[in-house]
């Protein structure tokens, strides 16, 4: 008989030894994880790099692009719009520049449209680098997330 209760003395401390177990490494490294949340993406803000107008690349006729131009930027409130802004002139200029090569067979229809906007964020990107090279502050650097256009006439 003394032997019948040590084997259920037995089983029963292995069982709650193996559940204690599974109890910890689900907190450890269960849906709890703190290591295992990935940190919200930063804050940005939509500021306007303004309406351009530029004469598109074409030769047999000639015409023209209007476009608005909006750009999401890292960075919280006036902070990240300010710097922005201070050398929205130079962003303004590399986009004029780079519209000014394209033809209207180029940014015609939604494909070459999405298109551009991607071309758009590389010549905006690379200026903002060119930029930040000149900037010592972490937090006054210019980091550049994405291109919206709020008007878009091909003419």
């Amino acid at each position: 008989m003394a032997k019948g209760k040590n084997l259920i003395l037995i089983v029963v401390v292995i069982i709650v030894a193996v559940l204690a177990g599974l109890g910890g490494a689900y907190f450890l490294f269960g849906k709890n994880n703190a290591a295992a949340k990935v940190p919200p993406p930063p804050p940005t803000v939509i500021t306007k790099l303004g309406d351009i107008v530029v004469n598109l690349a074409d030769d047999d006729v000639p015409r023209y692009l209007r476009v608005g131009v909006n750009v999401e930027i890292e960075g919280q409130g006036e902070t990240a719009a300010k710097g922005f802004e201070e050398k929205s002139v130079i962003f303004k200029d590399r986009v004029i520049t780079f519209l000014r090569s394209k033809k209207s067979e180029d940014i015609s229809g939604a494909e070459a449209s999405q298109k551009l906007k991607e071309e758009m964020l590389k010549v905006l990107e690379e200026t903002a680098a060119e930029l930040n090279k000149k900037v010592e502050k972490k937090e006054e650097k210019i980091k550049i997330v994405n291109v919206y256009f709020s008007d878009f006439i091909i003419q």
